[in-house]
């Protein structure tokens, strides 16, 4: 009886203490669209992955929350959310503002030009103010190509290549897996007759929300790619997912 009472008192004065001490998981909110194969809507994909990969699943849990790409911006600036991926260093003023980047890009943006090769000259990226653009209307593709003005807007891939074959503009700017994605879904238009020529690529990073949780998952991030970058665990990562493209980091 004395032994029993000894090992009741044991677990309840020292094992009740470091049951306490295991915190749960931090919930990190992240706001996003869907992106087929980066972030789907049951948190699967590429990028989901390579988030997890960072934040290690016992410290952190990663809660998704889907939208366009304007509202997820915004979502992370009114601090409601933590962390929107996929800003360009270019984008504008407003869209950086109340937002905190990433120290290193995590892929890259591949820009193509779609234009209707009877009608248009194979483009080249010097001589792209020559002609009527258009890209999607959550990009500040100006700032990107270095242009004063911006283009006309659409809100989707569809309507951009609407454009282009009706010659309402010349060429639609678009990024190249969200192309792909498209014209592989279950009700794409055709892109014949249109062909696309690859631009250029734009580094994009990860938008964390300007407070103090957002301040503390992006120095957990910054410090786990080095970290992961270093040890080489991150090139196998972006081995496995062809479809990313890993930074060099200096």
């Amino acid at each position: 009886m004395t032994y029993r009472l000894s090992l009741l008192l044991f677990c309840f004065f020292v094992l009740q203490p470091i049951m306490a001490e295991q915190k749960a998981p931090a919930e990190l909110h992240i706001s996003t669209p869907v992106w087929p194969g980066f972030t789907n809507a049951d948190g699967s994909g590429a990028y989901a992955s390579l988030f997890q990969l960072i934040y290690r699943k016992e410290q952190v849990q990663l809660v998704w929350h889907f939208s366009n790409y304007g509202r997820a911006i915004a979502l992370v600036q009114q601090g409601k959310y933590h962390m929107v991926p996929g800003l360009s260093a270019h984008e504008s003023i407003k869209q950086h503002n109340s937002v905190l980047l990433s120290a290193y890009p995590f892929d890259f943006d591949l820009i193509v030009a779609i234009y209707d090769p009877a009608h248009t000259a194979t483009p080249q990226l010097q001589q792209l103010t020559q002609y009527k653009l258009a890209w999607d209307l959550a990009y500040d593709l100006h700032l990107v190509l270095g242009f004063k003005e911006k283009g006309y807007e659409v809100l989707d891939i569809k309507q951009g290549l609407e454009l282009v074959k009706n010659r309402r503009v010349d060429i639609y700017l678009a990024e190249k897996s969200e192309l792909q994605q498209y014209l592989q879904g279950e009700t794409p238009m055709k892109l014949q007759p249109l062909e696309y020529k690859e631009l250029l690529k734009d580094p994009i990073y990860l938008a964390f929300a300007d407070n103090d949780a957002g301040r503390s998952f992006k120095e957990i991030w910054d410090r786990r790619f080095i970290d992961l970058y270093t040890t080489g665990q991150l090139k196998a990562f972006y081995r496995d997912y062809p479809q990313l493209t890993l930074p060099i980091v200096h």
